[in-house]
């Protein structure tokens, strides 16, 4: 947001605040002078942009692990097992659906956000299905060049149902990496946003002041 002379002599009135001939803005960007007023609306636009990329980034992973936990489950509710009880393979097919769309919206969304760590998750989940590369393919799920997954679900369709489990089902290496890296990319997420919070509760309080009270503000 660009901070203008009419916002901050706004603010400067709401604190009871002379505003003379020189501006509020002038007189924070005075050279010799600390810019603490700047310097705090600034880091708290930055801190703010930040948070709302990591709560994408949670977001996202967690969507992710409820869409791998929703092949992975065992016992009589999975859907690989609802699906041989009652021969209908249609949820088998949206979860595998469903997995791909959420790993491909987990990667942007570390992409848009780079950091080392950011990078290396998104660098462990693009070896994850790059080990299992040559079996996707196979059934219809291919990868373009920024890692992102194309699936083809006529193909997912025509595959038989063994093949379907084994790459998808409870014991799927695959499925059970992204998983993993799914919840550590959300644990993740989440302490940077604890992080941030800390941050913008510290620059935001020279804001605050001033919005509160002219002796917060000179004390």
């Amino acid at each position: 947001m660009r901070i203008t002379t009419q916002m901050l002599n706004e603010s400067a009135r709401k604190a009871g605040l002379p505003i003379n001939h020189t501006s509020l803005l002038n007189y924070i960007k005075s050279d010799g002078k600390q810019n603490t007023l700047l310097d705090a609306l600034n880091k708290s636009n930055e801190t703010s942009v930040k948070k709302g990329s990591y709560e994408k980034i949670d977001k996202e992973a967690d969507k992710l692990m409820q869409a791998a936990n929703n092949l992975i489950q065992s016992g009589e509710n999975s859907v690989f097992e609802q699906a041989k009880t009652s021969n209908d393979y249609q949820k088998v097919y949206d979860g595998i659906e469903k997995l791909f769309e959420r790993y491909n919206g987990t990667l942007e969304a570390l992409k848009s956000t780079p950091n080392t760590m950011n990078n290396f998750y998104r660098e462990m989940m693009l070896e994850a299905s790059a080990e299992t590369k040559e079996s996707l393919s196979g059934v219809g799920i291919t990868f373009v060049k920024d890692g992102t997954a194309r699936v083809d679900m006529e193909k997912i369709k025509a595959t038989d149902f063994e093949t379907l489990e084994g790459l998808f089902g409870t014991e799927s290496d695959f499925v059970n990496k992204i998983r993993f890296l799914a919840e550590k990319v959300s644990n993740n997420a989440e302490e940077n946003i604890r992080s941030l919070n800390s941050a913008y509760n510290a620059s935001g309080s020279i804001y605050a002041a001033i919005g509160n009270s002219k002796f917060d503000f000179w004390g």
